[in-house]
């Protein structure tokens, strides 16, 4: 049996405005061109991980007015049979400012993202097959609940917890029932902040590895990955006697197989993995809005690929080793990548062919 994605998804209509610069307080500024546009961190996810070419189903809430954002993402290859329509309820919204450099502000309006519950997920697990993955954001209500159903149901889960919010931890959100989290370099600092003793190490290079090694320590979670922006990604995967000997990565998707690569140091049972940017040059970057949703995709796609290749480790620490977590990052990298030069969020998110054709030449 192929495992499959529920991802729990923000729905959301994008308006995009294109400016000089991002406004600043006080000040009124004139755009240059507007779009209205799909996207939502869920969804956008979702459409990264469907055409990337897993089995992914959306569960999620929308008003009428959102009927076009469920067509689009049913056209990208996803399932949009959990998606449930609202009345009296508006579709999400999401405010989106780009400037000349491509960077992004965003103001959010939950909208119909804010009726998700329990029932929703109770309604949608009923489904799924021990083995599953779960990937949501912190862009819906009943995320708790969905983590803890999901984990009764022998789903694997994957966690992009943004926004952070302050109270994560003392809020009791469960964390530890979690697979891997996903966050990028704000939201790890955040996260780290609300545990007591964790050291704020200065010096870049260094410094987001040490936060995530001393956050991955209270934790009982098999990896964190922190995305970096300009700078790259890195991971910090837990390695237990079950999965020191690694499974070796299939070469049909264009990558060598190795054990641990280059990139990956073994610090006792953690193995430390670090991703550079792909090789985008500056000039032909457009849009950055959907590069991180995209990279969750992809990267959560490529991992139930590569599980699915062995499925007889699904379910033990086993099934997710080091080095294929460095594969999935590699290859996510490659996919937000070629996100970065589009514009628009669905727009931008490429397809699988599109991303094996750059990570082989290397070349845009």
């Amino acid at each position: 049996m192929q495992l499959k994605i529920y991802s729990l998804a923000s729905i959301n209509i994008d308006e995009v405005y294109h400016v000089p610069h991002i406004v600043k307080p006080g000040e009124t500024l004139s755009s240059t061109q507007r779009q209205e546009n799909a996207g939502g961190k869920g969804a956008n996810a979702s459409v990264a991980a469907a055409r990337a070419g897993a089995k992914v189903h959306i569960v999620g809430k929308i008003g009428h007015d959102g009927l076009w954002v469920r067509d689009l993402l049913s056209s990208s290859g996803a399932n949009t049979d959990l998606i449930s329509v609202l009345e009296n309820t508006a579709t999400g919204r999401a405010i989106i400012q780009v400037d000349a450099h491509g960077e992004n502000s965003i103001v959010l309006f939950p909208g119909a993202n804010y009726k998700v519950n329990k029932d929703d997920a109770c309604r949608a697990f009923s489904q799924c097959s021990a083995g599953d993955w779960l990937l949501l954001t912190n862009e819906t209500t009943g995320v708790a609940d969905a983590i803890a159903q999901a984990r009764a149901c022998g789903m694997q889960i994957l966690w992009n917890p943004a926004p952070m919010t302050d109270d994560m931890v003392s809020s009791k959100q469960p964390v530890d029932m979690v697979d891997i989290l996903v966050l990028n370099e704000t939201e790890l600092i955040a996260l780290a902040r609300q545990y007591d003793g964790i050291y704020m190490t200065e010096g870049a290079d260094e410094k987001y590895t040490s936060i995530a090694r001393q956050v991955l320590d209270r934790l009982a979670i098999r990896a964190i990955i922190v995305t970096l922006g300009g700078d790259g990604s890195v991971g910090l995967v837990r390695r237990t006697k079950v999965n020191s000997h690694e499974v070796l990565v299939s070469s049909d998707s264009g990558s060598s197989s190795q054990s641990v690569a280059s990139s990956a140091k073994s610090d006792d049972d953690i193995v430390v993995i670090r991703m550079g940017c792909a090789p985008v040059k500056k000039e032909l970057i457009k849009d950055t809005t959907a590069a991180g949703d995209t990279w969750v995709g992809y990267f959560t796609a490529e991992l139930v690929r590569l599980q699915n290749a062995s499925p007889e480790s699904v379910g033990s620490l086993a099934s997710v080793t080091p080095t294929m977590v460095e594969h999935a990052m590699t290859f996510a990298t490659f996919a937000s990548g070629i996100a970065v030069t589009r514009l628009g969020a669905f727009p931008s998110i490429p397809e699988r062919h599109e991303v094996e054709a750059f990570f082989n030449s290397k070349k845009l």
